[in-house]
């Protein structure tokens, strides 16, 4: 069999190896390697406090979630970590992963603007408490790294054109605008409105 040669680094083994032919030993140094890249010099601070209570869970953490899931091939390593923080997203309780995973996603060569977007579209799926929650994390994290975003320019228009905007979204992702605008405009036409617009 074929495998794709990529380094190791850190003793562990290649990404691409197969799952099945890993000891528990290589899954663990795989996921050590993933948290070094994620979680810089701090990486295992949050495992070592896991550790205290209980160290299998810890364990578990690095050779499953790590070693086994994020490590995979098929996803690169800053999309794997969107993932990753708008599932923390919908959690809403999780905000030391969801801020870890964030700086994660950085580290992993992330745009710092992806995170941004990521919390508009968190609006329209989670709601408005979610999105502003994260936000006072996202400032703090830009703040500590540095980071200077320029401030996304609100629309000035009357609405018109984000009307437009939502609608050319529908086609493209819905295929029949018409039918489904027609569909909310029968349980309500200002909800509709708000849909498409918004």
């Amino acid at each position: 069999r074929q495998r794709r040669s990529r380094a190791p680094v850190s003793g562990a083994p290649q990404v691409g190896t197969n799952m099945t032919e890993l000891t528990n030993a290589q899954r663990y140094a795989r996921g050590i390697d993933v948290l070094r890249r994620l979680g810089g010099p701090d990486y295992d601070v949050q495992l070592k406090a896991a550790a205290e209570t209980a160290p299998d869970l810890a364990r578990l953490t690095v050779e499953f979630a790590y070693g086994d899931v994020i490590a995979r091939d098929g996803l690169a390593l800053p999309l794997r970590q969107v993932v990753t923080v708008a599932a923390l997203l919908g959690h809403r309780n999780a905000e030391r992963q969801l801020r870890y995973h964030m700086v994660g996603y950085l580290n992993a060569g992330g745009e710092p603007r992806t995170l941004i977007e990521l919390l508009f579209v968190s609006i329209a799926v989670l709601g408005f408490p979610v999105a502003i929650h994260a936000i006072a994390l996202l400032r703090d994290i830009f703040k500590e790294r540095g980071i200077e975003q320029a401030r996304v320019a609100p629309r000035e228009d009357d609405g018109s054109a984000s009307f437009a905007a939502g609608r050319a979204a529908m086609a493209r992702m819905l295929g029949d605008a018409d039918a489904s605008e027609a569909e909310w405009h029968a349980q309500s036409a200002v909800f509709a409105q708000w849909t498409v617009a918004f």
